[in-house]
């Protein structure tokens, strides 16, 4: 509300609503009014920062580990067989795979003793049949040795027979008609012996056939040549191949036998573990399923009551905000919040079970942070809102998150939407941090939850302040 100053000289007139404590004096009164939209939005994003980063982090972040012996049914034994049936699943495929494999191993195996016995025996031919071509191959190299020695001597008597007829013709001469004759023959036989003899061109090809049959003849026989020897090391190698295939099909065919021998063992495993479970079942009866049926209860009814703790602490910082009288001072709102702290930390502590020193001042602070948190929250909705809208929504908010808290953790089948929603309100962190620390469960949700509770207690009072009433300035109110 808004205080307009009063004249100078005036006795002003006594504040009902504000203590005397706090009453300015004439010369003190600032006129007030109330923020603008932008601090209230800015104050409303305040408000539910820390609620939408808890509901988050429900979502994202690590799921706490259970107390494994608390979800245990039918003890020791049942969690030993259960084990044992998952561990036999396991085993089971994997020996169908150690079947299925081998199996095909085996296959593959026998094919590559087929085809290296086929190349063994190839190479093998193929060696004999090097050994005549080298035969062969000198014979030829002899025969043309001699063809290219005789084929010399023929060049020799043809150079001999070309100089004898130039001599002949040298020694012709005369123009008598015998003497002609003569000297034509001689001719045509030398120019005969000149286009179809033999040069030297021909003479170098037959050099050439003939070191070439002989290198064909080293290469085909003769020891240490590339040829021969890299014919000789591949059967020998195709041979080695062959042995080491048939080695290998010989313990193929072993562990074929072998895996499907284990994986028929794993499969009487099973049964035998599924059949000693279902006989311990039919043993057990009725009184396993009512010993499992006491334990739910048990555990419905001790949640209930932490949620019954956290809602009144929730519900308690509502009803004071609610009765509050305008104007009043931090005192009475103050004793109000403490004397239901110490009265919901009582109840608590009388109704645990043995609790230690550490865990009751845990609960304590719990409940402490709880009321304050909800006081705060409450009073800052009053704040930014409005009153009464503030209220309304306040009263909104706290009885939907009692509602969906009492659906996660009693009533049970809460879908996990329900869980992240009732993850970001007072009430279901509060709930969450008593419930694993009477119960002994996780301490990451207890410190989450007290970590979210101060959160929202520090940004409540930050949105109080931020959407506050502001002083007002001559030039007109600020935003």
């Amino acid at each position: 509300m808004t205080t307009s100053e009063t004249p100078a000289g005036a006795d002003p007139s006594p504040d009902t609503d504000a203590p005397p404590a706090t009453n300015p004096g004439p010369r003190d009164r600032v006129e007030t009014g109330p923020a603008g939209p932008a601090r209230r939005l800015l104050g409303l994003l305040l408000v539910v920062l820390p609620l939408v980063l808890a509901a988050l982090w429900a979502v994202v972040g690590p799921t706490p580990q259970g107390d494994e012996a608390a979800t245990e049914v039918g003890g020791p034994l049942h969690s030993a067989l259960s084990e044992a049936a998952a561990n036999s699943s396991f085993t089971v495929a994997g020996a169908e795979q150690l079947r299925s494999g081998s199996a095909e191993l085996a296959d593959g195996a026998e094919q590559l003793r087929a085809g290296s016995a086929e190349l063994a025996t190839g190479m093998e031919q193929l060696q004999a049949g090097m050994g005549q071509a080298g035969s062969g191959a000198t014979e030829l190299a002899d025969g043309v040795g001699r063809v290219v020695g005789a084929v010399r001597g023929v060049a020799v008597i043809q150079g001999q027979v070309s100089t004898a007829i130039d001599d002949a013709l040298s020694r012709l001469q005369g123009d008598a008609p015998e003497t002609v004759r003569a000297r034509e023959a001689l001719t045509g036989l030398q120019q005969q012996l000149a286009a179809q003899g033999m040069d030297q061109d021909t003479l170098g090809g037959l050099d050439q056939l003939e070191g070439g049959a002989d290198e064909l003849a080293r290469q085909l026989s003769a020891p240490g040549a590339p040829l021969r020897d890299g014919v000789y090391e591949a059967t020998r190698g195709s041979r080695e191949l062959a042995t080491g295939a048939e080695q290998l099909t010989d313990g193929a065919d072993t562990l074929r036998g072998g895996a499907a021998s284990v994986a028929d063992s794993a499969g009487r495993t099973q049964d035998s573990i599924g059949r000693t479970g279902r006989a311990l079942a039919a043993e057990q009866g009725d009184a396993g399923l009512a010993v499992t049926a006491a334990e739910d209860d048990s555990q419905r009814r001790t949640s209930a009551g932490i949620l019954a703790l956290a809602a009144a602490a929730v519900l308690g910082a509502l009803l004071v905000q609610l009765v509050r009288r305008p104007g009043s001072g931090l005192a009475e709102p103050v004793l109000a919040l403490a004397v239901l702290s110490a009265g919901l930390s009582a109840w608590a502590l009388a109704t645990a079970d043995a609790p230690t020193a550490a865990t009751a001042a845990a609960v304590v602070g719990l409940l402490v942070l709880v009321v304050v948190a909800s006081s705060l929250l409450w009073h800052s909705l009053t704040v930014v809102l409005g009153t009464w809208p503030g209220r309304v929504v306040g009263l909104a908010v706290a009885a939907a998150s009692i509602g969906v808290a009492w659906w996660v953790w009693v009533a049970g089948g809460a879908p996990t939407a329900a869980l992240t929603a009732v993850s970001g309100t007072p009430t279901g962190q509060g709930t969450a941090a008593l419930d694993a620390v009477l119960l002994g469960g996780s301490t990451t949700v207890a410190w989450t939850g007290a970590a979210v509770l101060a959160a929202v207690a520090l940004c409540a009072v930050l949105a109080a302040r931020i959407a506050g009433p502001r002083p007002i300035s001559p030039a007109g109110p600020r935003a």
